[in-house]
């Protein structure tokens, strides 16, 4: 059986006619980009239940010239969309004017911002991308991740040009597509309906950069994708974290920690022995993590060294596998 999870956690599904990586996400450099639109009505549009597209344009840079494509933005998000002045976007490219462009078959990806505009909230962001790099690390079975150095331009001339680092992250739906797989949009799916290899990944995961904001039976944070070995998880959206402990992040009532930096295990109730291929992945690519954190442009050394350090009691907890089962597993993983 932990052959079995050990070869399910290092493999992805081997699709014949999923289409290829878009050319934006064939890069891990930082594409600096600027975006017009009409920015004061669309930083006022926050209802979450009224998607309002807005019109706009993505200008880049393409070797000695610069090109443009039309785009479309709305904002998106529950508590980032109520609380920042600057809320979480998604983009929408036409198919037909995006071809042969970085931008082509990216269709609806997400846009994650600054929430405010400060450094404080930027560096938080650039926390939040290291995340999506480690869990690429993991597994492929996650959302490929791009920082962007983004020029935001108000095309009435209403706003001053602000630039801000985002993150775009794949459209689920093209996501999907490219593992070979397919989401499903069921709730009341729970745990033990997962592929084995994969919840138990993802629990070890969350409690890794301490993260509680997610569910799987809510479908919070968390996306279905079907695939020829079983249903999968597939975790995003991580600024809780504890690992960042942005400003605004807290845990929820109901659980027994005062705050997010507090590690508490939500994942699946699974033996240390069922866990012990995750524990030793993890514990193969600790290297692999520092230098995930070590290469973020920009990303401030103070937390990138804070930030190992923390991750150095997470390695410490799970050295003593018999222990981390009894004393952090056992009380507060979920049936």
């Amino acid at each position: 059986m932990i052959a079995l999870l050990a070869a399910a956690l290092l493999q992805a599904p081997a699709p014949s006619t999923a289409p290829a990586a878009t050319p934006f996400f064939d890069s891990d450099s930082v594409m600096a980009v600027t975006i017009r639109t009409d920015l004061r009505t669309l930083l006022r549009d926050r209802d979450p239940n009224v998607d309002v597209w807005r019109e706009g344009s993505i200008v880049w840079s393409a070797g000695d010239s610069t090109r443009a494509a039309r785009v479309r933005l709305r904002t998106r998000g529950l508590y980032r969309l109520r609380e920042c002045d600057f809320p979480p976007i998604r983009l929408r490219f036409a198919q037909e004017e995006s071809r042969g462009t970085p931008w082509e078959n990216l269709r609806r990806p997400k846009l994650v911002t600054h929430c405010m505009n400060n450094a404080e909230y930027e560096q938080n962001l650039l926390q939040e991308y290291a995340i999506y790099r480690v869990l690429r690390l993991l597994t492929p079975l996650s959302f490929t991740a791009r920082l962007v150095r983004v020029t935001w331009e108000d095309s009435l001339g209403n706003v001053r040009p602000v630039t801000r680092y985002g993150i775009v992250t794949e459209d689920p739906e093209r996501f999907a597509e490219r593992v070979g797989g397919a989401l499903v949009p069921d709730s009341g799916v729970t745990f033990a309906m997962l592929n084995p290899a994969n919840i138990a990944l993802v629990g070890v995961f969350q409690y890794f950069i301490a993260n509680t904001d997610w569910s799987v039976p809510g479908r919070h944070n968390i996306e279905l994708l079907r695939t020829s070995d079983g249903l999968h998880a597939i975790p995003y959206d991580f600024d809780w974290a504890g690992v960042i402990n942005a400003r605004y992040a807290r845990p929820a009532a109901i659980l027994p920690i005062r705050s997010v930096r507090e590690r508490i295990f939500r994942g699946y109730c699974r033996s240390g022995t069922a866990l012990e291929p995750v524990l030793a992945r993890f514990e193969s690519l600790r290297d692999s993590i520092a230098a995930v954190y070590r290469s973020v442009p920009d990303l401030d050394p103070r937390i990138v060294e804070r930030t190992l350090r923390y991750h150095d009691e997470f390695f410490r907890t799970i050295s003593d596998r018999e222990r981390f089962t009894r004393r952090v597993v056992a009380p507060d993983c979920l049936g």
